[in-house]
């Protein structure tokens, strides 16, 4: 999910008619996440039990009227008992759904079941035993799906004054945890299903979902039955469904750089001829991915799906991204950086994803640096290592604590699974440069090799930071736990003074670097070795690399020439905050500001 701060365009389509777009909500307080001083208790959050595999879904949803939120449904659910015999199935399910029926095909009727508190909890006449599976029915009906644009959003196009002003639209927002608004389900990333969504709705609109379109039905009533399946398991809140009047043009096709894959992209109408120009290197995109992953595209198609409204700028559903309004403007190449994000998580994020909130950035670090692979694919290496340069700029300003006590990229501390996306800690820009570091430190033949292995070791699975570790290092050979501890479980980066002192001889100098961050007994300096790059004033060039995991580091050299100018670091290995120029110069209290 790439994410756009797209406050005032899109505020208007949160809610069930479209309100004035000026009105922001307050920004809720900022919780301490630690422990709470009263109860005593950790705000650490830790995924949900899967007491049931859900193997399989098919969902039947009927939409009479598009200006109408309210859908009746039907889930079929394909169950196998984990671990023990169980008595009790439990899923999620939002106030926005209400249960008419349950019943589990060769189980006693009526089944006892309650629903509250998001719940939907399901007793057994008798325990399952583990390995054997269970088929359960719910029919229920939803109504406002929708929460600050999260869930089913439902557009009725209908202003504040009454006025049909805009055609209907409907699409699906489910991570992190939202498409329990709209149907029960496992709303957690740690369990895949295979999905099917039956939907019917009236006939002059289009209805996406994920996989492939088995039936398209007209019905008796005049509205057509949609068919979409998806074979290959895949987690709750990556199913997507989106019903809107849309154009639609062929982004592939046999002479595309990926002939054979469907990749159509659904836009607004009357935009055909902008997203053809917008859009057209989808199949080399996709093409590129297969080469670096040594791994198929995955699904059995790549949508795009373009609304109004959209809460973020995109969302990687399986096989059929969602993408934001301003996606559908521009020209050719404007919005490369978000195309590529997105379809690079069809790997990294679909076909492996974070088991908890607290690995997003398996999902988005991976993504953020996908999109300077693309660039450095069609661009070149310099301008791959400019946005990565402008990556570490970013995580040196946000606003984080330098102290153990911030919440680092990877933490289970958090209030709700979307604050994962948005904390300071970034999963995004400081998980992509994470992934860059690691691949300066192992080297391109050794870091894909890994990557890899990864996908080829824990595809179709979710996955954990630890997972990823265990990989690197077995085709490396290095001990990456510190680096891992440091750079993603660790908040902050060291603040660096690195400065030079010219010797007794003009050739001779001493180089010093000192963090000046806080240092005390639950924060101690950074571990790292910084490459610095000299250029003598007989033209020379040399590199020289410190190692350090101490306050203040100093080496001395003796050149064949003074040095004329150096940069620190400049192929980016260490995340940091240079907080001052190299010198070349005597260091003084006077001169040292």
């Amino acid at each position: 999910m790439l994410i756009q701060l797209l406050i005032a365009s899109t505020l208007a389509t949160f809610a069930l008619a479209e309100p004035d777009p000026s009105i922001a909500p307050a920004a809720p307080p900022t919780p301490d996440l630690r422990w709470n001083a009263e109860t005593g208790r950790t705000g650490q959050q830790f995924p949900p039990p899967v007491w049931f595999d859900h193997q399989s879904m098919v969902l039947e949803l009927s939409i009479a009227d598009m200006r109408t939120p309210t859908l009746e449904g039907v889930l079929t659910l394909t169950s196998t008992a984990v671990g023990r015999p169980r008595d009790t199935l439990v899923l999620d399910a939002r106030d926005s759904i209400a249960i008419s029926a349950i019943t589990i095909d060769g189980l006693p009727q009526p089944l006892i079941w309650s629903h509250e508190n998001a719940k939907l909890t399901i007793t057994l006449p008798a325990p399952v035993p583990p390995g054997q599976s269970i088929t359960t029915r719910i029919t229920y009906a939803a109504t406002n799906t929708s929460t600050d644009g999260a869930g089913l959003v439902w557009l009725t196009g209908v202003g504040r004054d009454g006025d049909r002003k805009r055609e209907p639209q409907i699409f699906s927002q489910g991570q992190a945890n939202w498409n329990s608004h709209w149907f029960p389900c496992h709303d957690f990333p740690n369990d895949r299903l295979a999905s099917t969504m039956i939907v019917t709705a009236p006939a002059d609109f289009q209805v996406i979902s994920n996989g492939r379109l088995t039936a398209k039905d007209q019905q008796p009533d005049g509205r057509t039955r949609w068919t979409w399946v998806q074979t290959r398991p895949h987690p709750a809140d990556l199913v997507m469904l989106a019903v809107a009047k849309f154009d639609v043009v062929d982004g592939g096709g046999p002479t595309s750089a990926r002939p054979g894959l469907d990749m159509p992209v659904y836009g607004p109408v009357g935009s055909a001829e902008r997203l053809t120009t917008i859009f057209k290197r989808t199949p080399d995109m996709i093409a590129y991915f297969e080469q670096l992953l040594d791994e198929p595209y995955p699904w059995d198609k790549y949508a795009q799906v373009i609304v109004r409204g959209f809460r973020w700028g995109g969302m990687e559903n399986t096989s059929a991204t969602i993408l934001a309004e301003y996606a559908a403007a521009g020209r050719a190449g404007d919005h490369e950086d978000l195309i590529a994000h997105e379809i690079i998580h069809q790997w990294l994020g679909n076909l492996i994803t974070c088991k908890s909130w607290e690995h997003l950035w398996l999902n988005e670090g991976w993504a953020t640096f996908g999109e300077w692979l693309w660039i450095e694919h069609t661009q070149g290496r310099a301008a791959y290592d400019k946005a990565v340069e402008d990556a570490r700029r970013a995580v040196t300003v946000m606003p984080t604590s330098l102290l153990p006590l911030g919440v680092p990229v990877v933490s289970n501390l958090y209030g709700e699974p979307d604050d994962t996306f948005t904390k300071p800690e970034d999963p995004y820009v400081k998980g992509g440069l994470f992934l860059h570091t690691l691949r300066q430190r192992l080297g391109d033949d050794t870091f894909w090799r890994g990557v890899r292995l990864y996908i080829d070791t824990h595809k179709d699975s979710s996955v954990e930071t630890d997972d990823f570790r265990h990989i690197m290092e077995a085709v490396s050979g290095q001990s990456l736990e510190r680096f891992f501890d440091q750079w993603i479980k660790r908040p902050g980066v060291p603040r660096l003074r690195v400065t030079t002192t010219t010797g007794d001889q003009p050739s001779t100098t001493t180089i010093t670097i000192e963090q000046v961050q806080d240092i005390n007994e639950r924060n101690p300096a950074w571990a790292f070795a910084l490459p610095i790059w000299l250029k003598l004033q007989d033209g020379s060039e040399r590199w020289i690399t410190i190692d350090t995991d101490q306050r203040l580091a100093r080496q001395t050299l003796t050149l064949p020439s003074p040095i004329d100018t150096f940069r620190v670091d400049p192929r980016v290995t260490v995340m940091m905050d240079l907080v001052s120029s190299p010198r070349r110069t005597p260091v003084t209290p006077e001169n040292d500001q």
